[in-house]
């Protein structure tokens, strides 16, 4: 299920939105829910609770605030939503796509361009998760070995002379410094955050002070001196 946000404060605009992306969505064949905002202050106030939808479609000119700082919020804490600007305003561009945007469109070229943002998407989608599904960690012992696959590694920590693979399957030692670890790996998704800790930034749920929220309900603790590094990473990264 695909849940894309839609914030515009004109109804006209909404319901051409909606109903390209209504059509698109069917033609892709993708299962979807639109949740319509006409605040941007909504959308911050489901951020306080985690909560984040797989696109966001932003106006910049709202009454409340500008699209441009709900994006930044939504980096902030997640870097997997995918972000289209739908506006008047092409001034507002250059600084949209230092978020990672996706697309910036004119809203008189709506029809035109949001169906190919859709296409263009999707064809990521389905890359990234290809590439994903094939990249694993073998770790070897005596007696065998075990296949790991780095969509389900949450996180890495040190345990004096071994790493400690935390995934969906359990935890894993393997002896290895943490470093050589990480080199070994090999992937964008892992990111050292503090002396003894490596997170795979695609599980990510949340950034608190100096705790990372992870999607199988733990918290790990980012190193003050690498904080903005990482939240900078965390912003960038995007499913």
């Amino acid at each position: 299920m695909l849940n894309i946000a839609v914030l515009d404060d004109e109804d006209m605009y909404i319901d051409r939105v909606c109903k390209i992306t209504e059509k698109c969505m069917e033609q892709m064949g993708m299962e979807y829910e639109i949740f319509v905002y006409k605040k941007g202050g909504d959308i911050l106030e489901e951020l306080k609770k985690d909560k984040c939808s797989d696109v966001y479609l932003l106006d910049m000119e709202l009454p409340d605030i500008k699209g441009l700082e709900v994006a930044k919020q939504i980096r902030r804490r997640f870097s997997e939503p995918v972000l289209i600007f739908v506006s008047h305003y092409i001034d507002y561009s250059p600084k949209a796509h230092e978020l990672n945007t996706h697309r910036y469109i004119m809203k008189t070229e709506l029809e035109e361009n949001l169906p190919e943002a859709y296409r263009a998407m999707l064809e990521l989608w389905k890359e990234r998760k290809k590439n994903n599904n094939n990249r694993y960690y073998m770790a070897e012992y005596y007696n065998g070995f075990e296949k790991i696959f780095y969509r389900d590694i949450y996180y890495l920590k040190k345990d004096k002379k071994y790493v400690i693979i935390v995934h969906k399957d359990g935890k894993t030692s393997v002896r290895m410094s943490l470093g050589a670890m990480l080199e070994k790996l090999d992937g964008e998704e892992f990111l050292m955050i503090e002396r003894g800790y490596i997170v795979n930034l695609d599980h990510v749920k949340s950034l608190r002070n100096s705790e990372l929220g992870i999607t199988n309900g733990e918290t790990i603790p980012v190193s003050r001196l690498k904080l903005d590094h990482v939240r900078d990473a965390i912003m960038n990264r995007r499913e």
